[in-house]
C-alpha cells in the first residue's frame, strides 16, 4: 500500500491558495513587482534625516513586508503539499532568495535606525504622533543595539541568510524526501506504510503492538542509515549558534536564543527571560513529571499486559479497544462549538477555517512531515494536518487550528512589522484549544469510557508538550554546552546524551534502545534555536486558564480573545498578564505538574 499523489488528493482536502494568488501566474506577477522594488532599496540610499522620512520609509516597509509574506507562504504552502515535487522546489527556492533580498532590506533599515540617537528619536515621535503606530518595531530595534554588530557586518549576515539555514534545510529536505521506511504488517497481517507523520501521529498512539513495534523497527532502521549525516547537520547547526552567539558577545549560544531577536525577524521573537530562568523551567518539569510518568508507565505495562514496556509502547492506549472514528465535519463541527466560550468573534474565526478550506488535510506521498498552524498577513490563517479521521486527530487538529486562529485575529489588528509573535507566549493559543474541546467532549458526552480516553488523550498531550519538548530542550542545553567546552559532536555523542536522558526520565520502567537514543533524528526542532521548551511554558498557562474559562464563562474567554489581538505588539510576559497569568516565577508549572499528578491518580482509580 502506497500513499496516495498529490494530483489525486480530493479538493475538499486541500487548501484554498486563491486567496493569497489567484494563480501561479498572479504569483509571478507579484514576485516580479517585489524584486524590482527591492532592488531599488538595496541598489539606493535610504534617507532618515527627519522624522517625516523615517515614517514614509517605514510605511513603505510595513507594505513591502506585508507582500513579501503572502509571496513565500504562497511558495512555502506549496512546497508542504509536496515537497518532491521540482516545480514546488523552485517556488521554495526563488521564496528564499526573495526573503534574501528582503532581509538585505530589513538590514539596511535597522542599521539606519540604529544611528539615529535616542533622543533624536524621540524628538522623531514627537513630530510625528504616526510613527507610534510602529512602535513595538522601533523598541525592538532598540532592543537589539548592544548586540548589533557595525553595519558593513550586519549586511554580510543577511546575505549568509541562506547559508546559515542550510542546516535546517537539509534536515528537512532528508525527512521529507530522501528517507523513506520499510512497509510493515500489523496485527492481522496486513501492510502498512510508515513515514515520519504516521508514525508520530497515528501508529505511536496505536492499540496494535505488532504494528507499533515493527513500525518501530522499520523507523529505526532507516534513521539508522541517515544519522552520521544528519548528526553532523545538527552539530553544524549547534557551531553555527555558538559562533554567532561569540560573535555578538553574549555569554553563551543559550542567552543569545533567550535573550537577542534581530528586528528583521517577522516571525518569533523572545521575552529576553535569563538563562537562568530557562533552566529552572527545565529543573522544574524533569524531576517533578518523572515519577508521575514512570507511574503511568507501570499502568500501561500491567493494563496492556507487556512483559516489558518497550519505547514503541510508551504512548500506546491504555483502553485498545476504544478509538471512536470521526469524520472531518462532525469534527469541525465540535471545536467550533467548543471554542464558542472565547467569543463569537474566535468562533466566526473557526467556523471559516472549516467552510472555506483553510486546512490541508490530504494525507499524500512527499507532502510536508509536521504539521502546522499559521497564516498570511492581510489575507487569513491557514492550517496543515493530513487528517487520519481519529479523535485524536481531532484534537491534534484543534491544536493546530488554535495556532491558525491567533495568527488570523493579530495579523487583522498590528502591522505586519510589529507582528513577530512572542516564543513564550505562541503556544499557549494552540494547546487552550485543546483544553477547551475536552471541557465540551465531557460536558456533552457522558460516557464513562469516553471520559477515561480524555483524561489518557490530556496525559498524552503533557507527555508531548511537558515531556518530550522539555526534554528536547534538555538536550539543547548539553550539546551547546558541550561545544562551548570545546568537546565535539559527533553521532554517538548526540545519540548518548540522548539516551541518558531519556534514561534518566523514564528509570527502570522503560526500555531505552538504539531507536530511543535516535529520537534527535524526528523532530526540526533543534534547528529552531531554543523553541521546544515554549510548549511547556504554553501548556501551563493554558492549564491554568482553561479551569478559570470554565469557572468563569465568556467573559474571561472574551478577554483571552482581546489578548490574542495583541499578536506581537506586546512581550509575552505582559501577554500573559493581560490575561491575568504571572508567569514571572515557576509558580504555576509546579501547578501543572500536580495537576498531571492528578490525572495520573485518577486514571490509575479509573482501571
Amino acid at each position: 500500500m502506497n500513499l496516495m499523489m498529490r494530483k489525486d488528493v480530493p479538493v475538499e482536502e486541500t487548501w484554498d491558495l486563491t486567496d493569497i494568488f489567484p494563480s501561479d501566474l498572479e504569483w509571478e506577477s507579484a514576485y516580479a513587482a517585489a524584486e524590482q522594488e527591492l532592488d531599488i532599496i538595496i541598489e539606493g540610499e535610504i534617507s532618515l534625516l527627519t522624522s517625516a522620512e523615517v515614517l514614509d520609509f517605514l510605511r513603505k516597509y510595513d507594505d513591502l513586508m506585508g507582500k513579501l509574506e503572502r509571496i513565500s507562504s504562497y511558495g512555502f504552502f506549496k512546497y508542504s503539499e509536496d515537497e518532491s515535487d521540482p516545480v514546488n522546489q523552485k517556488l521554495m527556492g526563488r521564496s528564499q532568495l526573495l526573503d534574501g533580498k528582503g532581509k538585505k532590506v530589513s538590514a539596511k533599515l535597522i542599521n539606519g535606525l540604529l544611528q539615529i540617537p535616542k533622543e533624536v528619536m524621540a524628538q522623531y515621535v514627537d513630530e510625528e504622533k504616526d510613527l507610534l503606530i510602529y512602535g513595538r518595531f522601533l523598541q525592538r530595534v532598540e532592543e537589539t543595539q548592544k548586540y548589533t554588530l557595525p553595519s558593513d557586518m550586519e549586511e554580510i549576515l543577511a546575505s549568509l541568510d541562506r547559508t546559515l539555514a542550510t542546516p535546517e534545510s537539509i534536515y528537512l529536505m532528508v525527512t521529507s524526501s530522501d528517507l523513506t521506511f520499510e512497509p510493515v504488517k500489523d496485527g492481522k497481517g496486513k501492510e502498512v506504510p510508515v513515514s515520519l507523520h504516521m508514525y508520530m501521529t497515528q501508529i505511536e498512539t496505536s492499540p496494535d503492538t505488532v504494528l507499533r513495534r515493527n513500525a518501530y523497527h522499520s523507523l529505526t532502521k532507516a534513521l539508522q542509515n541517515y544519522q552520521h549525516g544528519l548528526a553532523k547537520t545538527l552539530a553544524s547547526e549547534v557551531n553555527k549558534n555558538v559562533s554567532l552567539a561569540k560573535l555578538r558577545g553574549f555569554p553563551s549560544a543559550l542567552d543569545m536564543h533567550l535573550q537577542f531577536s534581530p528586528a528583521s525577524n517577522n516571525f518569533y521573537t523572545t521575552d529576553e527571560i535569563s538563562t537562568e530562568f530557562f533552566e529552572q523551567i527545565l529543573d522544574t518539569f524533569q524531576p517533578g513529571l518523572s515519577p508521575h510518568m514512570q507511574k503511568y508507565a507501570e499502568l500501561r505495562k500491567n493494563q496492556l499486559g507487556l512483559d516489558k514496556l518497550l519505547f514503541s509502547d510508551v504512548k500506546a492506549p491504555l483502553d485498545p479497544d476504544f478509538n471512536p472514528a470521526i469524520s472531518y465535519q462532525e469534527a469541525g463541527e465540535i471545536i467550533t462549538e467548543a471554542v464558542g466560550v472565547l467569543g463569537s468573534e474566535f468562533q466566526n474565526e473557526m467556523r471559516k477555517a472549516f467552510t472555506d478550506r483553510w486546512v490541508y488535510r490530504g494525507d499524500n506521498a512527499g507532502r510536508r512531515m509536521i504539521a502546522f498552524g499559521g497564516g498570511v498577513h492581510g489575507v487569513h490563517g491557514y492550517s496543515f494536518y493530513p487528517w487520519g479521521g481519529s479523535l485524536f486527530d481531532m484534537l491534534l487538529l484543534s491544536h493546530e487550528l488554535g495556532h491558525t486562529i491567533h495568527y488570523s485575529l493579530s495579523a487583522q489588528n498590528q502591522r505586519v512589522i510589529n507582528n513577530a509573535q512572542s516564543m513564550l507566549f505562541v503556544e499557549a493559543p494552540s494547546t487552550l484549544v485543546e483544553h477547551l474541546v475536552i471541557q465540551y467532549l465531557r460536558k456533552h458526552r457522558n460516557e464513562p469510557r469516553l471520559l477515561r480516553w480524555l483524561n489518557m488523550y490530556l496525559i498524552m498531550s503533557y507527555h508531548h508538550n511537558c515531556v518530550t519538548h522539555v526534554l528536547e530542550a534538555e538536550l539543547l542545553r548539553r550539546l551547546y554546552k558541550t561545544v562551548e567546552n570545546n568537546e565535539p559532536l559527533t553521532t554517538s555523542i548526540i545519540s548518548d546524551t540522548k539516551g541518558n536522558i531519556l534514561s534518566t526520565f523514564w528509570g527502570e520502567t522503560v526500555e531505552i534502545d538504539e531507536g530511543a537514543k535516535l529520537t534527535w533524528m524526528r523532530q526540526p526542532h533543534y534547528y529552531m534555536g531554543l523553541y521546544p521548551f515554549t510548549y511547556s511554558v504554553g501548556m501551563s498557562a493554558a492549564t491554568v486558564l482553561a479551569h478559570r474559562i470554565k469557572e468563569e464563562g465568556v467573559r474571561l474567554g472574551e478577554q483571552w480573545t482581546n489578548v490574542l489581538k495583541q499578536g506581537g505588539n506586546r512581550k509575552g510576559l505582559d501577554l500573559y498578564k493581560m490575561a491575568g497569568i504571572d508567569l514571572s516565577a515557576t509558580d504555576i508549572f509546579n501547578q501543572t505538574v500536580d495537576y498531571v499528578g492528578a490525572i495520573v491518580d485518577e486514571l490509575e482509580r479509573s482501571f
